[in-house]
C-alpha cells in the first residue's frame, strides 16, 4: 500500500514535466506519464474502494488482461432469438486485450449483469453465431478481439450494472468494474 502511495506521489510529481495533452500530436513522454499515473489510480481504487466505476467507451485494466465496453444497447432479437415475454436482451459489445504472459482462458463467464433487485445474476446468453463471444476462449498477451454477449433480462429493471469482478486463482477478489446500463 505504502509503494502505491509513494508511485501515485511520484507520478503527479512527473506529470508537470510532460506534454499538457493540449497538442494533437497524440504521443509523447506526457501520454505515458498519464497512462501510468491513470493505471495508478485505477490500482489505487481498487485497494481502497473494491469497486471501480465504468462507463461505455472506456477501457479499464486488470491483472490479466484490458477491456473496453463499446457499446450497450437494447435489441429486439439476436439472429432470430427474441426475448419471451416480460424479458428484453441486452448487446454488449466489448473489446478485449490480453495482458498477462501466458494465454488466459476467457469466455462468457466473465461479465454478467446485475440489479439491486435481482436474486442472482444473470450471464450472457449461449452464443448463437461467430460474432458472439464463445464460451470459452484462449487470449494470448497483446491480442485483441471484440465479441458481442447478449444479456437476457427482466424488462422491469431500470437499475441494470454490466459487472466483471476481478478473482485471482486463490479466489480473491481485487475489484469489481460496474458500468451503469442505460437503455
Amino acid at each position: 500500500m505504502i509503494s502505491a502511495v509513494l508511485a501515485f506521489s511520484m507520478i503527479f510529481a512527473l506529470t508537470g514535466c510532460g506534454d499538457s495533452g493540449g497538442g494533437s500530436s497524440g504521443g509523447g513522454v506526457g501520454n505515458a506519464i498519464n497512462q501510468v499515473a491513470d493505471n495508478v489510480r485505477l490500482s489505487a481504487a481498487r485497494m481502497l474502494q473494491g469497486n471501480v466505476s465504468g462507463e461505455v467507451g472506456a477501457t479499464y485494466g486488470t491483472r490479466w488482461f484490458e477491456f473496453t465496453i463499446e457499446s450497450i444497447k437494447e435489441i429486439d432479437d439476436a439472429f432470430g432469438y427474441t426475448a419471451p415475454d416480460g424479458y428484453i436482451l441486452i448487446d454488449v459489445v466489448v473489446t478485449e486485450t490480453g495482458t498477462f504472459d501466458e494465454p488466459i482462458i476467457m469466455g462468457t463467464f466473465d461479465f454478467y449483469m446485475d440489479s439491486d433487485t435481482f436474486l442472482e445474476y444473470e450471464w450472457p446468453i449461449d452464443p448463437l453465431d461467430d460474432s458472439m463471444m464463445p464460451l470459452e476462449f484462449y487470449l494470448a498477451k497483446d491480442e485483441t478481439v471484440t465479441y458481442r454477449m447478449v444479456f437476457e433480462v427482466p424488462a422491469s429493471l431500470d437499475d441494470l450494472k454490466l459487472m466483471y469482478t476481478e478473482i485471482d486463482e486463490n479466489m480473491s477478489i481485487y475489484a469489481t468494474f460496474v458500468i451503469d446500463v442505460n437503455i
